[in-house]
């Protein structure tokens, strides 16, 4: 059965910001579908109905079959809009799609377990990637992928590559591209005091110092290179 939600739109035949005004007071948002090479449509949406799309579980990845009076569309969430001062929702943009053709879309990725690398070993979970970007037919996007992360040791790691997607689905993001891992912490507090030990020696500096200091290794090395090649 396909996942598509529903969504009344109103035909928008003027556009401005009085226009705009108008309809956010009624609870509305001004809106355009595009894509697939056809001309824009400018509607209106309820404010309501995009919250709902939201927090639904596919989120903006949600297939919408779009009714504006005689004519039908389908279509995806492209970009939603905020009010920079509040959150309110102030603009929908959407995308035209054809059911029969796949699209690229970004899913979410979630983990599940205690890695034994953190239990046992006391080590350090890092969730790199969050989303990884796939192909497929808009009503087979996943809402999301799970992994199981509990047989995770310290210096192992779950890549792209190792997502095991549904036939018809294919994964875009490199291969190689970590999506988790344990870290051991002593690493981690390593690399942690290296980099507060270069940020203190930065902020005691100014920037031609800190050339300069470097022209003198250079040359520092240079003399070891001649006084080397003088034994030869």
């Amino acid at each position: 059965m396909e996942n598509v939600m529903t969504l009344k739109a109103d035909p928008r035949h003027e556009v401005g910001k009085k226009i705009a005004k108008k309809l956010r007071k009624e609870g509305r948002i001004p809106a355009i579908i595009y894509g697939e090479d056809t001309e824009s449509i400018p509607i209106s949406l309820a404010v309501k109905d995009i919250k709902t799309i939201l927090k639904s579980g596919s989120g903006e990845n949600t297939v919408l079959r779009i009714h504006r009076e005689d004519v039908q569309v389908d279509a995806m969430l492209k970009e939603v809009q905020f009010d920079y001062l509040s959150d309110n929702i102030i603009h929908a943009d959407l995308i035209r799609i054809d059911l029969n053709k796949p699209v690229n879309v970004n899913v979410p990725v979630l983990v599940t377990g205690d890695p034994v690398g953190v239990k046992v070993d006391g080590g350090f979970f890092e969730f790199v990637t969050r989303e990884i970007k796939i192909r497929c037919l808009p009503t087979k996007i996943p809402k999301e992928f799970k992994l199981d992360v509990g047989d995770l040791h310290v210096g192992h790691s779950i890549k792209a590559g190792d997502i095991k997607a549904e036939e018809g689905i294919k994964i875009l993001t490199d291969p190689h591209q970590v999506i988790c891992a344990v870290t051991s912490r002593a690493i981690i507090e390593e690399v942690a005091k290296e980099v507060a030990a270069e940020g203190v020696a930065a902020e005691g500096e100014k920037p031609e110092e800190a050339a300069g200091k470097d022209k003198d290794k250079d040359k520092d090395k240079d003399k070891d290179k001649t006084k080397a090649k003088a034994k030869e």
